[in-house]
């Protein structure tokens, strides 16, 4: 998951970073890099989504091994 992480644009993978990695609240991100808490939850939100997408077909195929 890591390698998918460090694949992601900048903005994303910071903030994703902090949040899942570092386990750094909203606000503790937003006072860091000095955003709005609001645009710090957009992008933590769309971070994941693109990881959903990215890592649905890997882990589908893990999935059919064990079916």
């Amino acid at each position: 998951m890591k390698k998918h992480i460090y694949n992601l644009k900048k903005t994303y993978r910071d903030v994703i970073e902090m949040r899942e990695i570092k386990r750094m609240s909203y606000q503790d991100i937003a006072n860091q890099l000095g955003k709005n808490l609001s645009t710090i939850k957009s992008q933590i939100r769309n971070g994941r989504a693109i990881l959903i997408k990215e890592t649905f077909d890997e882990f589908k195929d893990i999935d059919e091994l064990y079916l």
